[in-house]
């Protein structure tokens, strides 16, 4: 964690040399998250999802914008407007989600969850849950620390001096 500290704290000139903590951090914050999206995946696979179908299930409900157009799905998802209408036909299909014409612009098609959609994203996370407490139980609080770290850079919380302010208040805990 050294290493990580000391390439936060480092000038921008000086950061090469530095270099292996900050991979080190990289290489935390893939390996979290690549083992708790294996995880979600595997429950939503258990329950007749795709994992791209179940993205675009929790982009509908959580992406915090009102309701969310399958042009506003696509981009959320980053992938091709033609994929996403195509996600949320087969949603629309198991009875998971609404697509309805925007109120003022028939073009655009407004999608919503279903009761049904959200109770089945509720059965995935409670059984994602199970398995993040038992994974997080294996990560020492080094581990923990270098991935929140790269998140927050990947994030814009990544000036020195705020990430500086994130490894104080850590070490503080």
């Amino acid at each position: 964690m050294e290493a990580l500290a000391e390439w936060v704290a480092a000038e921008d000139g000086s950061r090469a040399e530095k270099f292996d903590g900050y991979v080190y951090g990289i290489a935390q914050a893939r390996y979290v998250i690549r083992k708790v999206f294996r995880m979600v995946d595997d429950e939503a696979r258990k329950r007749g999802l795709e994992p791209l179908q179940h993205q675009a299930l929790l982009q509908t409900f959580g992406s915090g914008a009102g309701p969310l157009t399958v042009s506003g799905l696509a981009e959320r998802l980053d992938i091709v407007p033609a994929l996403a209408s195509r996600l949320t036909k087969e949603l629309q299909k198991r009875g998971l989600v609404t697509r309805r014409e925007h109120a003022t612009d028939r073009r655009v098609t407004v999608l919503e969850v279903t009761p049904e959609g959200l109770e089945l994203l509720r059965e995935i996370d409670n059984a994602v849950h199970v398995h993040v407490e038992y994974f997080q139980s294996q990560l020492t609080d080094h581990q923990r620390q270098a991935a929140l770290v790269i998140m927050a850079f990947y994030i814009g919380l990544g000036s020195p001096s705020r990430l500086r302010a994130i490894l104080s208040s850590a070490a503080a805990g």
